[in-house]
């Protein structure tokens, strides 16, 4: 009673409060554009890649391909009449941009899960962001038909068929394909690399057994090669083993310094405990040569259980990689 009293005596208090509701209603209006526009900004930012000051940065967003779940899966297709299957490894920023195709080929006798497990790649795809594939060769125990002597698939056919599946539906970059491989495995990454070379943008071997090509080593160009070894490995000697054909890993290296076109001038890199990185840059333009040798080392995968330290193979194959794109 006391409020109305006052305002049926105050002639001013009615424009007052028209005035003060005014105020508050342009005041809503205000807020309400303005969130609009944000909300209408914020919606566009993920696609186009723009910043704009205070809104957090988001990438540009270019895969087209279907999505995948992350981290490990299984894949089959069917390449020269069999069915071939590999294991997937997705690091977690996958999805967002192409990225680069590490694929590891396994020993003889193992599996993709084996080689997985007994390699550091799948800890350096997480760290750096690339696609891992581990295919799974066939017979019984698994093989590769890497050379002379060696298993009877087709595993080129296998491997081209498994790039163009990969390259389809998996977000991948073309122009950064890369091929390693583990003892029969590095083997097969090296008959890999003299074929699909125009595909290719690097190798890497640990422990390769080297055997003879029955069409030989004719590499479309020159190819980035790393190589690393054990001095004491007893199943892929450092000098090679004449009794089944298998190479030296110095024939193997001689045979990438005459196809990259380098001289044999070759600097030593790295030395630090029982490893020894040997490099030949003077080749043909934006190649090189690389060997870790390991004194010490038996058949297995540097920065593993029971073996150096020093490296990483995982870690040094990357690096590696990294410089160099189709």
């Amino acid at each position: 009673m006391r409020q109305n009293r006052f305002l049926a005596s105050d002639p001013t208090s009615k424009p007052r409060l028209i005035g003060v509701l005014g105020i508050i209603a342009s005041t809503l209006l205000f807020l309400s554009i303005a969130i609009y526009g944000f909300t209408q900004r914020q919606s566009i930012l993920p696609t186009t890649g723009i910043t704009i000051p205070g809104l957090p940065t988001q990438p540009l967003v270019t895969c087209t391909t279907p999505q995948h779940t992350l981290g490990d899966t299984s894949g089959s297709i069917i390449s020269a009449g069999q069915r071939r299957t590999f294991l997937v490894h997705l690091p977690s920023g996958y999805g967002v941009q192409p990225e680069p195709l590490v694929i590891l080929y396994h020993g003889y006798s193992w599996t993709s899960q084996i080689m997985e497990h007994n390699s550091t790649m799948a800890t350096e795809s997480d760290r750096a962001g690339f696609v891992l594939v581990f295919p799974q060769g066939v017979d019984s125990p698994p093989s590769w038909n890497a050379g002379v002597g060696t298993g009877d698939a087709d595993d080129i056919q296998f491997t081209r068929d498994l790039l163009s599946y990969l390259e389809k539906n998996y977000c991948v970059d073309r122009h950064r394909v890369y091929l390693s491989g583990f003892s029969l495995g590095g083997g097969m990454a090296y008959r890999l690399a003299c074929t699909l070379t125009d595909q290719i943008a690097a190798i890497a071997t640990v422990s390769g057994a080297y055997y003879p090509l029955p069409e030989g080593c004719h590499p479309s160009r020159p190819l980035p090669v790393m190589e690393i070894h054990g001095a004491a490995d007893p199943l892929a000697p450092y000098a090679g083993n004449p009794d089944v054909g298998m190479a030296g890993v110095q024939n193997y290296l001689n045979g990438w310094l005459e196809r990259d076109q380098c001289d044999t001038t070759s600097q030593v890199f790295f030395q630090q405990g029982d490893v020894t990185g040997i490099q030949w840059t003077h080749c043909a333009p934006g190649v090189a040569v690389v060997h870790y040798r390991v004194s010490d080392g038996l058949h297995t995968w540097p920065g593993t259980p029971h073996t150096t330290h020093v490296i990483d193979a995982g870690v040094v194959i990357w690096q590696f990689f990294s410089h160099y794109s189709l």
